[in-house]
């Protein structure tokens, strides 16, 4: 990403602080390693560098927020609403709302509100001493929500609710309590070009794939539950269109993927090799 940032620097007026903020991200992972390595006894020390990672994602997302128009200059949801019609007839969103209402839409937000806990999963894990697993799903997160970012630069949407704004309006869902709470989340901490492809479902899905097989069976149909319940309010609540979907999917069956293919080279045995 900041590759794409310095490439790009002339359309961006903030490149340099971007480009700081980068190294800055670099600097303060590389000293959480260092740290870890110098102290390895230390509890605090331990947990700074675990949780490192999760503590420059903000300013990863919010940077990349800032930069998604910098490979195209403009938001494509056109093509991708005018796709959408051809192949469902309509818009998806509006489809979508239809088959619900209020009572529907407050269970759905919830899944989809209930996607903030994922940040804390790691924080669990390492406290129940499960510190490996909590490294292995945190990578496999992490490597899914970069990708996405890298999504929002490839293919810029401004979202549903801004690119349709009077459709939105005439179709808009209501729920009670989560809906709204939800709803002014997403007005101050969700900026426009986020879309693609989408960092909830892509998120909620490695969740589920890297957990799955460690968890009760109260607990995974719980998160089978929440995860496709996620994965219908997105359309449904107007945060993304379909096309959003099958790219987060695809990318955390991909990245699940490529975890477990790193997870089984690591716990392979080194055999040695004889002189």
């Amino acid at each position: 990403m900041a590759i794409i940032v310095y490439i790009s620097r002339e359309s961006i007026t903030d490149w340099a602080a971007l480009l700081a903020g980068y190294a800055l991200a670099a600097s303060f992972l590389l000293a959480a390693q260092w740290a870890a390595q110098r102290f390895p006894g230390n509890r605090p020390v331990s947990l700074a560098r675990f949780a490192a990672p999760l503590l420059v994602l903000p300013f990863v997302y919010s940077a990349a927020a800032r930069t998604v128009l910098i490979l195209h200059g403009h938001y494509v949801d056109d093509t991708v609403i005018a796709w959408e019609t051809s192949l469902f007839g309509g818009s998806s969103n509006v489809l979508a709302g239809a088959v619900g209402g209020r009572l529907l839409t407050e269970l759905l937000t919830f899944c989809y509100f209930s996607f903030y806990g994922c940040f804390l999963i790691p924080f669990l894990l390492y406290a129940r001493g499960r510190r490996a697993l909590g490294e292995r799903y945190l990578f496999a997160a992490m490597l899914t929500l970069l990708t996405c970012y890298l999504g929002f630069i490839a293919v810029p949407l401004a979202g549903p609710v801004a690119a349709a704004p009077e459709l939105f309006a005439a179709h808009r869902p209501y729920g009670y309590v989560i809906t709204p709470l939800q709803s002014q989340i997403m007005a101050t901490f969700d900026p426009p070009g986020t879309c693609f492809p989408s960092p909830h479902v892509a998120g909620a899905w490695i969740t589920l794939l890297c957990l799955r097989r460690h968890l009760s069976r109260v607990s995974r149909i719980v998160l089978w539950v929440l995860t496709l319940g996620l994965t219908a309010a997105v359309v449904y609540d107007w945060y993304h269109y379909v096309s959003d979907v099958v790219a987060g999917l695809a990318v955390a069956l991909a990245v699940h993927a490529v975890a477990e293919r790193l997870s089984v080279r690591r716990a392979r045995p080194r055999i040695p090799v004889q002189a």
